[in-house]
């Protein structure tokens, strides 16, 4: 995600411009083996400034996903849940248990938030 856009704050994992690597399995999470793991870190891509936020892995119980909004921020939503809500909402879609999902749904939240 570009930084710098006029109307538009990318979302990130627990601090703003800082390099994180999470692997939240364990206690909090139901996860088969190799489980979730997330990143979020500053780079440059095609000479800008960007934001990196990664999900690698699936959630066993998508309504685990609550654990892990909780520590991202800037989604847009207009409540604390709504993404894990729109997840398990949509929750027979293709991608809906891993980042195939969570960015989809992210990134319509961002859409929705832009236009109005």
């Amino acid at each position: 995600m570009k930084e710098g856009v006029k109307h538009f704050a990318p979302p990130y994992l627990f601090d703003e411009g800082s390099t994180i690597s999470w692997i939240p399995c364990g206690r909090k999470l139901s996860c088969s083996y190799p489980g979730i793991k997330f990143a979020y870190f500053p780079d440059t891509y095609f000479g800008n400034e960007v934001s990196v936020l990664e999900m690698d892995g699936k959630f066993d119980k998508l309504d685990e996903l609550i654990y892990v909004e909780r520590h991202l921020s800037n989604l847009s939503t207009k409540y604390y849940g709504e993404v894990t809500q729109q997840m398990l909402k949509h929750a027979d879609f293709p991608g809906s248990n891993n980042g195939t999902g969570l960015f989809q749904t992210i990134v319509g939240l961002k859409i929705r938030d832009l236009y109005e």
